[in-house]
């Protein structure tokens, strides 16, 4: 037996040489790669653009308020099922809004404006048919406000990803008021 292990080991042994002397092969040294280019961070937005990212977030943050009350004070079921949806597609807005404010440079708010919040604060003692009419009066009075707002600084800007959450913003303010009433 020991013959036969001695021969199979001269056989393999060449072809084990090769094999472990081909992971021991050392390629020539590889140049180091450069480093790669520094990511390009976008301007800081202008003061018309910036103005125009407050007031969004302003009324996103008052309207999530003002929705989260009435999916559970409103009297009528289709205001709740209004709100709840308000709720949702405005808070994906506000996500979109703070990420692109934040690689511009800009902090937003994280509270509504004193006024909205004072109303809000006031609806949250209303029930029922009192709470619906406050709320659709509320929520008519801030899309008036904000309707010219938005369609003049659109038009003003010059960043193409906030003038789409603008856009997308006040479409979904003229669906929710056109369901509201």
């Amino acid at each position: 037996m020991s013959f036969l292990f001695r021969h199979k080991a001269r056989v393999f042994s060449p072809i084990l040489l090769m094999v472990l002397g081909g992971c021991a092969y050392i390629a020539p040294e590889q140049p180091i790669a450069p480093p790669l280019p520094a990511l390009a961070k976008p301007a800081p937005f202008t003061a018309a653009d910036a103005d125009l990212a407050q007031k969004l977030n302003t009324l996103n943050l008052a309207q999530i308020a003002a929705a989260k009350n009435a999916r559970t004070h409103a009297g009528r079921s289709d205001i709740a099922l209004v709100a709840a949806t308000i709720g949702q597609d405005l808070t994906a807005l506000q996500a979109r809004l703070t990420k692109l404010a934040t690689s511009h440079a800009l902090t937003l708010t994280d509270k509504p404006s004193a006024t909205d919040q004072k109303q809000i604060d006031q609806m949250q003692h209303l029930y029922g048919a009192a709470f619906d009419k406050r709320y659709i009066r509320y929520f008519s009075s801030a899309d008036a406000r904000i309707k010219p707002v938005l369609a003049k600084q659109i038009a003003a800007s010059k960043d193409t990803d906030l003038v789409a959450i603008a856009r997308d913003t006040q479409a979904k303010l003229g669906t929710y008021q056109a369901q509201l009433h």
